[in-house]
């Protein structure tokens, strides 16, 4: 496996990306974005997604210089359109947008339709809780997952995320509400890996790990059973109703995943009662589900970002 270091895997993609037809600010953006989630140890929402990225981006389903614009402000709550632009550029807009409005309001969320896969939320998550903000973001996505008790994916695996500053760094839960993202399970197809816990059923019926029969199946175990069936579809209504965009059901008639509708929120904890005492609280009762993210990138630093060697072959070929 091919090891970069991190300026190296930036400034590749990022010339990947001038080639078709983005132009400087939103090719180094996503660059960015795209690099940091494989520094993460996140690989399936990074250098894996990067190719069928830019095939969306040829096929006009992502308009690579699109920006995000102001629909209607409701003082600290405001929607956007995303305009079908690429979804790490739009998040990371939206995301910042939610900042300054907490900055102002105490709390800020910011709805938006009309976006693109997001890659990975966490990044978001990050960003805004090392920023000293407590954050709540969440996605619907096509039809990748079946109800509790059906057999045809209807619903959604509506990744959501959850952060909270730490020291300095942050807490951060990035989940879908599949047992596993399609990322990943493509990842460990990629690899010839079975999943750690059954992850789905096979067109049989019967729970496997096999990522190539889950994927087959599209028969995906919501996170939770039945508990992660419902949150996945109210994440679809919310995100849908506060953006006034385009629910699962609609997005997966299309050819390809474009036209979702997400949610950012952020809340200053600077202006609490309690901010005195928040760092302790935090610090005594935290296990650090990020932990793991910290020494990726450390050990990545170090001895350079692996990239998956049919991952990056394709790369460097387009």
């Amino acid at each position: 496996m091919p090891k970069l270091h991190y300026e190296e895997l930036r400034s590749i993609l990022k010339q990947k990306m001038l080639k078709h037809n983005f132009q400087e600010e939103s090719a180094g953006l996503c660059a960015k974005i795209f690099t940091e989630n494989t520094f993460a140890g996140v690989a399936s929402h990074g250098t894996n997604r990067f190719v069928s990225f830019l095939k969306l981006v040829n096929e006009g389903y992502i308009k690579p210089n699109a920006k995000p614009t102001l629909v209607k402000s409701f003082g600290n709550w405001e929607q956007w359109d995303g305009n079908l632009g690429p979804g790490p550029v739009n998040a990371w807009t939206a995301s910042g947008r939610a900042i300054e409005l907490a900055k102002e309001n105490g709390m800020g969320c910011v709805a938006l339709k009309n976006t693109n896969h997001w890659m990975r939320g966490g990044t978001y998550g990050w960003r805004v809780a090392k920023k000293g903000f407590a954050f709540i973001s969440w996605t619907n996505t096509l039809g990748l997952m079946p109800a509790w008790g059906a057999t045809n994916p209807k619903i959604g695996n509506n990744p959501i995320v959850f952060g909270a500053p730490y020291n300095d760094e942050a807490i951060v839960l990035d989940m879908a509400m599949s047992q596993f993202a399609y990322g990943k399970l493509e990842a460990a197809q990629i690899r010839n890996q079975q999943m750690p816990t059954f992850g789905g059923y096979n067109k049989d019926g019967i729970l496997t790990t096999d990522p190539s029969e889950i994927l087959d199946s599209q028969r995906l175990l919501p996170t939770g059973y039945w508990k992660g069936a419902g949150l996945a579809l109210l994440i679809d209504v919310l995100a849908t109703v506060l953006s006034g965009g385009t629910p699962t059901h609609e997005i997966s008639k299309q050819t390809y995943e474009h036209a979702l509708s997400q949610v950012f929120i952020a809340m200053d904890l600077s202006k609490l009662g309690n901010a005195s005492s928040i760092s302790k609280t935090i610090n005594q009762i935290i296990l650090y589900p990020g932990e793991r993210v910290l020494k990726t990138r450390k050990d990545n630093l170090l001895n350079g970002i692996p990239v998956d060697e049919v991952v990056w072959k394709e790369i460097i070929g387009l």
